[in-house]
C-alpha cells in the first residue's frame, strides 16, 4: 500500500466515521441475539421441526453481519474506487500471510454452511468425540457430548476428518441396541420379545420399522446374539431408548423365568466386557 493511499485512507477514518461503525455494529450485534432468541423460543414452541428452525440461524447470523460490513465500508467510509481497491488488495495478502489459518476456518465455516456436510441438530462423530450439532460460528463449530461436556473444533477440521452424520437433518434416527443370552433358547420367541421390547418404548418412533437380527456367536461360551434396530423419536432420546429397551428386555426374560439376572449379566458381558448396549 503506498503513502497516498494511507493518506486517502487517514481522511476518511474520522472519530464520526469510527462512532457510526460502532453503532452499526452494535446494532447487528443486537440483532444476531434477538434471532437467536427467536429461533430458540419457536423451535421450543415447535419441537417437532425444531432441526429445520435452529439451522436457519447460522445463515441468518452470516447475513446480517455481512450487511453491516458492507453498510460499514460502502455507506460509511464510502472510499473513492482506486483506494477501495488498493486497500482490499493490501489487506488480502496481509491476512493471506498473517492469519491463513483463521481464513481457512472462516472460508471452511461458509462451505459448510453451504454443503451441509451437517447442520445444526444433526448427531455427528467427528474425530473421537459423538455429539448434537449446537453452533456453526465464522470459526468454529461446536457439539454437545452424552457426558453434556461442549466441544469445540476448527472449522477446517471437517475437511480433513471423516463425519459419521446419524440423522442427517431429521429428528429421528437408528439406535442399534444388542445382547446376548445361550444359545439354547428358542429363536423366535427372542425375536418376539425382542421386538416387542422396542414397540413398548415410549422413545421409539413406530412409523419406521422395527428390525430384529439373530446370530450364533462362540466367546468363551455357546450364544445368541440379538440385535434390535429401531428409530428414536427424537436425536435427544437416543441413550433414553436403548437403556430403555435394554431394560424391557431383561425384565422380561427374568418375569418368564427363561433366564436369572445373574445369568443375563454373565452372558451380556461375555464379549463385550459388561457393556449391555452398543448403540
Amino acid at each position: 500500500m503506498d503513502q497516498n493511499t494511507i493518506k486517502n485512507l487517514a481522511d476518511l477514518i474520522s472519530f464520526n466515521v469510527l462512532v457510526a461503525g460502532a453503532l452499526i455494529f452494535f446494532a447487528a450485534w443486537v440483532v444476531v441475539r434477538v434471532f437467536e432468541y427467536l429461533f430458540a423460543a419457536i423451535s421450543r414452541r415447535f419441537p417437532r421441526h425444531r432441526l429445520q428452525i435452529t439451522r436457519v440461524f447460522p445463515l441468518v447470523r452470516l447475513i446480517v453481519w455481512s450487511v453491516a460490513f458492507y453498510v460499514f465500508i460502502v455507506d460509511v467510509i464510502n472510499p473513492p474506487e482506486n483506494t477501495a481497491l488498493a486497500i482490499l488488495a493490501s489487506a488480502g495478502l496481509a491476512m493471506g500471510l498473517a492469519a491463513q489459518d483463521t481464513v481457512k476456518n472462516i472460508l471452511s465455516g461458509i462451505l459448510i454452511l453451504f454443503d451441509q456436510p451437517f447442520r445444526v441438530g444433526d448427531m455427528i462423530r467427528i474425530g473421537d468425540h459423538y455429539g448434537e450439532v449446537l453452533r456453526i460460528d465464522s470459526r468454529t463449530t461446536r457439539i454437545r457430548t452424552f457426558d453434556d461436556n461442549i466441544i469445540s473444533f476448527p472449522n477446517s477440521f471437517v475437511w480433513t476428518q471423516a463425519i459419521s452424520n446419524a440423522n442427517n437433518g431429521n429428528l429421528d434416527e437408528m439406535v442399534v441396541v444388542s445382547f446376548q443370552v445361550p444359545a439354547y433358547l428358542d429363536v423366535q420367541m427372542l425375536k418376539d420379545l425382542a421386538w416387542e421390547a422396542a414397540a413398548a418404548s415410549p422413545f421409539v418412533y413406530l412409523k419406521k420399522n422395527i428390525i430384529v437380527l439373530v446370530e450364533d456367536r462362540y466367546d468363551r461360551a455357546f450364544l445368541t446374539r440379538v440385535t434390535i434396530k429401531c428409530y428414536v423419536i427424537d436425536i435427544r432420546y437416543e441413550r433414553l431408548l436403548a437403556s430403555d429397551v435394554c431394560e424391557n428386555v431383561k425384565n422380561e426374560l427374568v418375569k418368564q423365568g427363561v433366564i436369572t439376572e445373574e445369568l443375563f449379566l454373565y452372558t451380556a458381558a461375555a464379549e463385550n466386557h459388561g457393556a449391555l448396549i452398543g448403540a
